[in-house]
């Protein structure tokens, strides 16, 4: 069975290669790799080809360390959907078992674990490839690489691990040290880096209870789907965002792990405008509320965002040429003629 991987995986691969002066288009096509699939970074490629790629790009820049680099680009973004919970959860362990956990949405082809290490008073967050993959260095130092930018989102920017434990048996380059901030230790039992109780205790700045439990139900159908298209995933965070004025640009963003102008960057390659997209969905939910008649208007400006009444009434009359009650009536009549009421007042 062919072990697949999200093309997330591959975030900061096009960057890298051209600002090593190379030609990422030819290196994706001598493994035929759609280059736009790439640059959408979306759906999924096989893992064996993702790994022998990285390989092959840093054997033909010279470029020893080309997974740290590589790393560097990307963090908790690339696990999409599960980033948004994973930020929301009380602690650093909590999140960390969340990922692992769901780890086969993200891919099927890589372990990953929190072992206690009695002898050092730590827990090892190791990862190793499933049996029949290749173990080739660069993938493996990418993947440390990404589990360590991931934790500085979490745990903060002054995250350093207690330790760095490599199987290989001698360092490729001499950016270890620099890039972790820690020890790193070789001839290992296995790709791992060492995280003390502190590390694990820390509680994650922008938790938020409420968010995790509007987000869950999001996340929980994401997981039972192949990997959805970023507009889908942005269209169902800003469905449950809305209802506690949450929806912006900034915070949609944040729930998927990435900074705004990326989500921005991304969602205009696809000729898609956030600001228009939550528009749209907002005058979708509007027609969809006034057709019931016993909602009051103040609960239907609140279910769709909105902080104040009269911007309600001011994006219902650019919708519809008309006032909240007036469209109100409209929808009515049409369901239902006899359950449509006289409006008395002027300002319908």
């Amino acid at each position: 069975m062919t072990q697949l991987i999200k093309t997330a995986s591959l975030t900061g691969f096009y960057e890298l290669v051209t600002r090593l002066n190379g030609n990422p288009d030819a290196l994706l096509s001598n493994f035929n790799i759609d280059p736009d699939t790439v640059k959408n970074l979306e759906g999924v490629l096989p893992l064996n080809t993702t790994i022998r790629l990285i390989e092959e790009a840093s054997r033909q820049l010279d470029c020893p360390d080309f997974g740290l680099r590589m790393a560097q680009y990307q963090g908790l973004m690339v696990f999409g959907p599960l980033a948004a919970l994973a930020l929301n959860t009380p602690t650093v362990e909590s999140a960390l078992r969340l990922i692992i956990n769901s780890l086969h949405y993200f891919t099927r082809g890589l372990r990953m674990g929190l072992d206690n290490d009695s002898a050092s008073n730590c827990q090892q967050l190791w990862f190793e490839p499933e049996a029949g993959l290749p173990a080739l260095r660069q993938n493996q130092e990418l993947v440390l690489g990404v589990a360590h930018m991931a934790l500085k989102v979490l745990y903060g920017d002054g995250f350093r691990p207690q330790a760095v434990l490599l199987k290989a048996a001698e360092p490729l380059h001499d950016r270890y040290q620099e890039f972790f901030g820690a020890p790193v230790y070789f001839s290992q039992e296995r790709d791992a880096l060492a995280l003390s109780p502190q590390h694990l205790e820390q509680k994650i700045p922008q938790s938020d209870p409420l968010l995790q439990q509007y987000l869950s139900q999001y996340i929980g159908e994401a997981l039972q789907h192949e990997p959805m298209e970023l507009q889908n995933q942005v269209e169902l965070l800003i469905h449950r965002l809305m209802p506690i004025q949450r929806c912006s640009l900034q915070e949609v963003a944040k729930q998927l792990g990435m900074h705004k102008r990326t989500l921005q960057r991304r969602l205009s390659d696809r000729g898609v405008i956030f600001e228009e997209l939550l528009d749209n969905i907002r005058r979708a939910r509007t027609e969809s509320y006034l057709s019931e008649a016993e909602m009051p208007m103040t609960q239907i400006a609140a279910l769709l965002g909105y902080r104040e009444q009269s911007s309600f009434n001011r994006a219902c009359r650019r919708w519809f040429n008309a006032t909240p009650l007036k469209v109100r009536r409209r929808l009515l009549q049409l369901a239902a003629p006899e359950l449509a009421q006289p409006c008395e007042s002027e300002s319908c």
